[in-house]
């Protein structure tokens, strides 16, 4: 009898901890998807969005690596010294612990195939070493859609490996994504993070995706439109994946957006300004969570940040932290399943010369310009006023001193990141004047000057 009730049981207690995929895009606008009312066509991510919770107020960093330190670690990237994106040099500090490290702890298995960006110069910041039994991608923060190298060297390994593989990324991506779901241990939970690398800079795009937008007359903005739609497609290819495997109900599945978009090419209208910026614009992005039976339809009004994800997702998933530094993000789990609203005083977000703070309504904008020479400071009442349009600082000068002095309060250790405004990426005026450092922004990298960067990467 005993043994007849164990076959029973075998399924839910092989089941009892979600599957988590989590998907993320790089450098996408709040109106570049479809259900935001975007002319770029994405039914799959439409449909995620109509099935599972809309994350209203979902809130990024302003760049790349900061909001990837937030997701992994939980905690603010402010504090790790992570305040832009992170180049050829530095990473993430090695004695942060990571979210996959607490969820292979607890018998995941854990996945990456995309984009990395959290340090390359040294072989122990490589996600193979932080926690991901599998990873595969690219280690640096862009790289050309179509030769893989990224400032002369090739930028392309599977578990610390040079790989030599043809194809446009996106694709590659959601191949790895799709073979991982299918020739995973199926007696174990998986976490499955698909870091697009879409649609960010070089904007390249291959002719079935062009295609789809005849009507669109701005090169720039038609290379985007169809680099989102591989994603689009790629997200609905892993989707069915999970379908196909029987797992969908046993899948929590979550999709944002790392960053608002450059502005002129990507769309974050009806929101301020865009991507390096703490104006909503550069940190309000498109975002959802769906599990079937637990998570589904709706808006969801409250804030959500990428430093919650830690949390969040492991009482999802029912395991304990295992990390020992103080989080800095807040558990939204019973606000997504029960609708308990979660008292936040302050939040802060942001990055070199860049940051905002939120509270209780009001939000202080601290914005540095692209070339780092002028800072001016703003104060919003942001639920009356969300595209940031009524400027109060003159009319509240006390609150907004008292503000800044709780942004000055976090502990700013030496930046890792060695990379500056001026430096990184630029607006798209600039890049196309040729000014200084520019360059257009469709134009990749063709030429391998260098050796491939998994191979020069320092072995302690």
């Amino acid at each position: 009898m005993y043994r007849v009730l164990l076959v029973f049981l075998l399924p839910a207690l092989v089941h009892a901890k979600p599957n988590i995929l989590f998907m993320m895009v790089d450098d996408l606008g709040w109106n570049d998807v479809g259900y935001h009312g975007s002319e770029i066509k994405t039914p799959n991510i439409d449909a995620l969005a109509e099935r599972g919770v809309e994350l209203d107020r979902y809130y990024a960093f302003p760049v790349c690596s900061p909001t990837r330190v937030a997701l992994m670690t939980g905690r603010s990237p402010i504090r790790q010294g992570v305040d832009f994106a992170i180049g050829p040099h530095g990473g993430m500090p090695l004695d942060e612990h990571l979210l996959p490290q607490t969820l292979r702890a607890a018998g995941y298995q854990t996945f990456i195939t995309g984009k990395w960006h959290l340090g390359l110069e040294h072989a122990a910041s490589h996600p193979n070493n932080r926690g991901f039994d599998h990873a595969h991608g690219h280690l640096g923060g862009g790289l050309d859609y179509f030769t893989h190298i990224w400032e002369g060297g090739l930028d392309w390994h599977r578990n610390g490996k040079v790989i030599r593989e043809e194809g446009y990324t996106t694709e590659l991506i959601t191949d790895e994504a799709v073979s991982l779901i299918k020739s995973r241990d199926k007696s174990r939970p998986m976490f499955l993070y698909v870091a697009f690398n879409a649609p960010h800079v070089p904007l390249q795009a291959t002719e079935k995706y062009l295609g789809r937008y005849p009507d669109i007359g701005d090169p720039y903005r038609k290379l985007f439109a169809a680099m989102v739609s591989a994603v689009d497609d790629g997200v609905g290819r892993i989707l069915a994946a999970i379908e196909a495997e029987g797992i969908a109900d046993d899948t929590l599945v979550v999709w944002v957006s790392d960053n608002g978009a450059i502005p002129g090419v990507g769309d974050n209208s009806p929101l301020r300004a865009g991507k390096g910026t703490t104006f909503e614009g550069g940190i309000r992005v498109p975002g959802m969570i769906f599990q079937p039976g637990v998570l589904e339809g709706g808006k969801f009004t409250q804030m959500v940040t990428a430093q919650d994800w830690f949390q969040t997702l492991t009482t999802a998933a029912g395991v304990t932290p295992k990390n020992t530094k103080p989080f800095d993000g807040v558990d939204m789990w019973a606000a997504l399943t029960d609708g308990q609203e979660v008292d936040r005083r302050d939040t802060v977000i942001g990055m070199y010369g860049n940051y905002t703070i939120f509270r209780d309504g009001w939000k202080l904008v601290e914005h540095t310009s692209r070339m780092g020479n002028t800072t001016t400071i703003h104060l919003f009442r942001l639920l009356d006023d969300p595209n940031e349009e009524n400027d109060l600082i003159d009319e509240n000068p006390d609150l907004a001193k008292e503000l800044l002095a709780a942004i000055r309060a976090i502990p700013r250790p030496p930046s890792v990141s060695q990379v500056r405004p001026g430096e990184g990426f630029r607006s798209r005026r600039e890049a196309t004047r040729g000014g200084r450092g520019g360059r257009d922004l469709s134009s990749g990298w063709k030429e391998e000057t260098r050796q491939p960067w998994v191979e020069v990467a320092i072995r302690d």
